[in-house]
């Protein structure tokens, strides 16, 4: 898919960047070491971690993620958050765009992000291989040669945000794995009586 750089944001734990490290084997040669944590004013990515973070607290995961050193990224901010001065002021990036939300909650998102003059980031979301190009970040600049030159790039580089549509079989279909591995039997039905009915509408294709 020609990414020179991947940001694997797996839920709640580094191990995922660090296994995607180790397949890449240099391609990509930057696989930053991140994770998207749960807090109780909704999600929140640190960029370049060194250790994982254990608390749930939206206040303990900003100040962690920067006493490593790390970025603290706001992912889709109209989606499950409570969006008050302290989580705003804590993030160092804003992701104007979500692959899996709305436009109108992407727009909502671009708009904060002008607003509190935050550099702006898309995010592919993706729970599917295919799903990687969804949403790609072109930096006008050259390719980084290492994490610290992501790093800069990523807070001051202008950038332009590449989209690309796939296909709406992604979404239900990382659902019912995600209820095969949380053993949820109500969540796969759901989702399979989805599929069901997109397909029989000619919706998925």
């Amino acid at each position: 898919m020609q990414i020179d750089v991947l940001i694997v944001t797996d839920h709640n734990t580094i191990q995922g960047s660090r296994d995607a490290q180790r397949l890449a084997c240099g391609n990509p040669s930057i696989v930053v070491t991140a994770a998207e944590y749960q807090s109780e004013k909704g999600d929140i990515i640190g960029l370049f971690l060194k250790e994982e973070i254990h608390s749930r607290r939206s206040h303990d995961i900003i100040e962690q993620i920067h006493a490593q050193g790390g970025l603290v990224v706001l992912p889709h901010p109209y989606k499950g958050h409570v969006l008050d001065e302290e989580l705003l002021a804590g993030a160092d990036l804003i992701e104007s765009y979500n692959a899996r939300c709305s436009e109108s909650d992407n727009s909502r998102a671009h708009q904060l992000a002008l607003e509190r003059q935050r550099p702006h980031l898309a995010g592919a979301d993706a729970h599917c291989s295919v799903e990687l190009a969804a949403a790609v970040n072109e930096f006008l600049a050259d390719v980084p040669k290492d994490e610290s030159g992501l790093r800069e790039h990523l807070l001051h580089a202008p950038r332009h945000i590449a989209m690309q549509r796939v296909s709406p079989l992604c979404r239900p279909y990382s659902q019912m794995i995600k209820s095969i591995k949380t053993r949820d039997p109500k969540l796969f039905l759901y989702q399979a009586k989805r599929l069901a009915l997109g397909f029989a509408r000619g919706e998925l294709r």
